[in-house]
């Protein structure tokens, strides 16, 4: 970390007066713990502050403190002197509608980071952005409370895998047991996350599960949620958000994908692999990015050709790894 770009972002939390805090489409935990968090510091430190998800914002973050400050647009008049990005590689995939203002502040640990703000911290060596706003706010001289520490244990420990991924170091298990003495309950947390799932989302996992399509030997494993499974389940805020994941971890795949139709115009497609093939070239080609283990990307249009060509893309990766 560059020790001058973080006294930078200390300073702008600390001498200017309006903040507009957003992340990428599609927000996962890492993004909305993370938001959160800085949320509650800059209101704590009498900031004016606003929270932005173009959504779908999942329910099963609902137990965050502070998950009701999240809007799903800027205010009208809202003007913000500075914008921090988190969790964001590109300008393009801010939440759709938001418009960047004032100094632009990019905190991220993707390596595909297009280094779009004024001031950029991109740390590929964290396991989570939730770490890297832990550091931020460790060196402000200001104590973590309760509600800080819950929701970047989240962030850490859903964009960990629950502490299974290779990102995963002893930095990371320390900032956890110091977020634990400040306050964030392990056992709640993953009571709260894990163990309570919609019983429409667990029909959702069902429909996928029993249609999964395997190809190469095993290796590729893809499945799709439709948007009529979606209609009858009560839309993208039921998605089940680790399930592209679980598709990876059956026994002799290498990559998983998983497909979402949103609507008639809007789908997405998201790539998990057991590391030996690059998802993120796969998703870069197609628009997206991400993570060599998991990336994503969006895509219009008609969705079956779409769909279609984007497994081709990806068979040819899988295809070039020895089995």
């Amino acid at each position: 970390m560059d020790p001058i770009i973080l006294a930078d972002i200390r300073g702008a939390l600390g001498d200017y007066r309006s903040f507009l805090v957003c992340g990428h489409e599609d927000l996962d935990g890492d993004c909305i713990g993370s938001q959160l968090a800085l949320f509650h510091w800059l209101n704590n430190e009498g900031k004016q502050v606003v929270v932005v998800s173009a959504g779908p914002t999942l329910a099963n973050y609902s137990f965050l403190p502070g998950f009701d400050q999240i809007q799903p647009q800027v205010p009208n008049g809202f003007e913000a002197e500075v914008t921090i990005c988190l969790d964001t590689s590109s300008a393009g995939r801010v939440s759709p509608g938001v418009r960047l203002q004032g100094l632009v502040i990019n905190i991220d640990h993707h390596a595909t980071n297009t280094q779009f703000g004024d001031v950029n911290w991109v740390d590929t060596a964290a396991a989570a952005v939730g770490e890297q706003i832990f550091t931020l706010l460790e060196g402000c001289d200001r104590p973590l409370t309760a509600e800080i520490a819950t929701c970047l244990y989240v962030a850490i420990l859903t964009d960990t895998g629950s502490f299974r991924y290779p990102k995963t170091s002893a930095r990371t298990f320390g900032i956890a047991a110091a977020l634990v003495r400040a306050g964030a309950d392990p056992h709640g947390a993953a009571n709260a996350y894990y163990d309570n799932i919609h019983p429409d989302t667990v029909r959702m996992i069902g429909e996928v599960f029993s249609r999964l399509h395997f190809e190469l030997d095993g290796r590729l494993v893809w499945a799709e949620i439709t948007r009529d499974v979606y209609a009858r389940l009560g839309g993208p805020e039921r998605q089940p958000e680790q399930l592209a994941s679980e598709m990876r971890s059956i026994r002799g795949v290498e990559v998983a994908v998983l497909f979402h139709e949103m609507d008639s115009e809007n789908a997405r497609a998201s790539f998990r692999s057991r590391g030996r093939v690059d998802v993120n070239l796969v998703a870069s080609e197609m628009g997206g990015g991400g993570h060599s283990s998991a990336a994503g990307c969006r895509f219009q249009g008609n969705y079956v050709a779409n769909r279609d060509r984007i497994l081709e893309a990806v068979r040819c990766h899988v295809a070039a790894v020895p089995s």
